[in-house]
């Protein structure tokens, strides 16, 4: 007779636990990697527009928005709040959005 397989519920969600720790960390990763990777491409577009010494006017105002919108964030981030990360991903785009139209 061949032995039953007895598979304790308790051990089968601890793996789940572990899966599922695993996945977190992979996708907290790929997020952070993505939104690092906006912000350089951010950054190196605003540092190559400083060589250029025509500034329009409308740049201007965009400039002067962009630092108004950094500089309120109202970030907490020892608290580690999914609001905190939404709010860098909306002024991402939001200045991602200012630079395309120049």
């Amino acid at each position: 007779m061949a032995k039953s397989l007895e598979v304790s519920p308790m051990k089968s969600l601890a793996e789940e636990i572990d899966f599922l720790r695993k996945a977190f960390r992979e996708s907290l990763s790929a997020y952070a990697a993505k939104v690092e990777g906006q912000l350089t491409q951010i950054r190196e577009l605003i540092v190559a527009q400083t060589k250029n010494r025509k500034t329009s006017s409308s740049q201007l105002s965009d400039l002067r928005d962009m630092i108004s919108l950094c500089r309120t964030l109202e970030l907490k981030p020892d608290k580690g709040r999914r609001k905190d990360l939404k709010k860098i991903e909306i002024a991402v785009e939001e200045i991602h959005a200012m630079i395309q139209n120049w």
